[in-house]
């Protein structure tokens, strides 16, 4: 099944599977469906395993859609809401956040202690990478990015998704030698991994690792009450 054709000046077809499980098709504009869905056939054992993946884990991961749950550094704590609390308190396996009137307006509170944390810690992990890389970003900001955890571009302005907080700690470490070797290679070529696997030899086990989390870039997005 294929829930989106995106028709562009392309040449080529290729599919894609999102976050959601939802199949993705990007075609030539004037490409005639029936050879889109010959394509997509061929494809079909390939697309029901991504599916399925992508489907098993968000439900493994119900909890932390629901906000019963919430990744910090890559760790699962359980949310208490108690109405008493002045400010967010982080134990060993629970987060305390204060009881408010609404779900958006708890989940917005605990958007904003995890922003803060993504400051103080991307920080320290920058700071620590920049000297050991002798690399030196002229800014650094945090995006809401559905689609990437960093980005870095030609005016040396390095980006990271506010929820690399939620990564554990190794990974979050793999985004900012990334985003830094940038600084040098704005491409993904030989040269770019080069840089990246000097510093973070274990590189394709990290990107791997990676993919399986991007599940992730979809928390803390409509909601709605």
């Amino acid at each position: 099944m294929i829930d989106y054709i995106q028709r562009t000046a392309r040449k080529t077809l290729s599919i894609t599977i999102n976050e959601k499980g939802e199949v993705i098709v990007k075609a030539p504009k004037y490409m005639p469906e029936g050879e889109i869905l010959k394509f997509v056939s061929s494809k079909q054992k390939w697309i029901d395993n991504k599916v399925n993946q992508i489907i098993n884990q968000n439900q493994v991961n119900n909890d932390l859609f629901e906000y019963k749950c919430v990744l910090f550094c890559g760790k699962k704590y359980r949310i208490i809401k108690d109405s008493k609390v002045k400010e967010i308190t982080l134990t060993n396996d629970c987060i305390i956040i204060k009881k408010l009137s609404t779900l958006k307006r708890e989940v917005n509170q605990l958007e904003k202690f995890l922003k803060n944390k993504c400051i103080e810690i991307v920080g320290q992990r920058m700071k620590y990478f920049s000297n050991l890389m002798q690399l030196e970003p002229d800014k650094v900001t945090l995006n809401n990015s559905k689609r990437r955890w960093g980005t870095c571009d030609s005016e040396r302005i390095i980006s990271f998704n506010w929820r690399v907080i939620m990564l554990p700690p190794r990974l979050i470490d793999y985004v900012i030698v990334h985003e830094l070797s940038h600084l040098i290679e704005m491409n993904h070529s030989p040269a770019f991994w080069a840089i990246v696997s000097a510093v973070l030899p274990n590189v394709k086990e990290l990107r791997s690792s990676l993919k399986q989390c991007n599940f992730i870039l979809q928390q803390f997005r409509e909601i709605l009450v």
